[in-house]
C-alpha cells in the first residue's frame, strides 16, 4: 500500500475508533466522492457485507442522505429527518425499509469538501443494541465534523504519484481501470473492488485483464511492483 494510502487507511481508522466513542454507534462507513458524485472506496467498520453490496448496486438511488440530495451548499453533517423533507416519500419508505433489515434505526452523514467540492463523505449508523442519540449527540457530531474535516484535508486530493495518477499517466488506463489498479494496490479482492465500484466481478476481471496487458505485467503481484517502480 502507498504511503500516503496507508496513512489515509488509519486516519479513517482512528477517526471510526473517535465516531465510535463519542456517539456510541457501532457501524461507521467512510467513503470517496468523484466529480460526477458517485461514491466509491468503501472503508467499513462492524458493517455486513450484505449492506454495502445491495447499497452499491440499487439502494444509492433512495438513499435521503446521498451527497446528489444535499439541499446546501456548506451542509456538513446531513439528518435523516430533515434530508426526508427533500426526498419523494417513496424512496424515504424504500431506503428506511431498507435501513430496518440490518437493524439501524438512525443514521447521519458527516460530508467532507475541499476547495467547496464534496470530496468524501462518513455515515455514522446507530443499530437496535446502541444507545440511541440525542439531541446533544447530533450538536457534537457538528463539533466533530470541523476537526475531523479539517484534519482530513491532507488526504482528500490524491498525490500525482499514488498508483491511480502513475497508471494513467504513464500507461494510459481508462479512469476505471485506474481505479480498479488503485484498490487493487490498497490490498482489495476482486469481490471487494466490486462491491466498492458497484459493478460485478466479471467486469472486474475484464478491467484486470486490459490492465495486466497495458502495464506489461501477468499478475496482480507484478502489477503492485510495476506500478510501485513507476516515476
Amino acid at each position: 500500500m502507498a504511503s500516503s494510502q496507508l496513512r489515509k487507511r488509519q486516519f479513517i481508522d482512528t477517526t471510526f475508533r473517535l465516531l465510535g466513542d463519542a456517539l456510541g454507534a457501532t457501524r461507521l462507513v467512510f467513503y470517496s466522492v468523484d466529480g460526477e458524485q458517485n461514491l466509491h472506496n468503501f472503508v467499513c467498520s462492524r458493517v455486513p457485507a450484505d449492506f454495502i453490496r445491495s447499497y452499491v448496486r440499487e439502494m444509492y438511488a433512495v438513499d435521503p442522505l446521498h451527497v446528489r440530495r444535499i439541499q446546501s451548499p456548506d451542509e456538513r453533517v446531513a439528518r435523516m429527518d430533515e434530508a426526508c423533507k427533500h426526498t419523494p416519500l417513496p424512496d424515504l419508505r424504500e431506503y428506511q425499509a431498507f435501513l430496518h433489515r440490518f437493524d439501524v434505526v438512525e443514521t447521519i452523514d458527516f460530508i467532507f469538501r475541499c476547495e467547496n467540492e464534496i470530496k468524501a463523505g462518513l455515515s455514522v449508523m446507530w443499530t437496535q443494541h446502541d444507545r440511541p442519540p440525542t439531541p446533544s449527540l447530533f450538536q457534537l457530531a457538528d463539533t466533530l465534523h470541523r476537526y475531523i474535516e479539517f484534519n482530513l484535508a491532507d488526504h482528500l486530493t490524491p498525490s500525482r504519484d499514488e498508483p491511480r495518477a502513475r497508471a494513467i499517466r504513464l500507461f494510459h488506463l481508462t479512469p476505471r481501470e485506474a481505479e480498479v489498479a488503485d484498490l487493487l494496490c490498497c490490498g482489495r479482492t476482486n469481490a471487494d473492488i466490486a462491491a466498492c465500484l458497484g459493478i460485478g466481478l466479471a467486469t472486474v476481471k475484464t478491467h484486470l485483464i486490459h490492465i495486466f496487458e497495458k502495464t506489461g505485467v501477468e499478475n496482480r503481484s507484478g502489477l503492485v511492483a510495476r506500478l510501485a517502480a513507476a516515476h
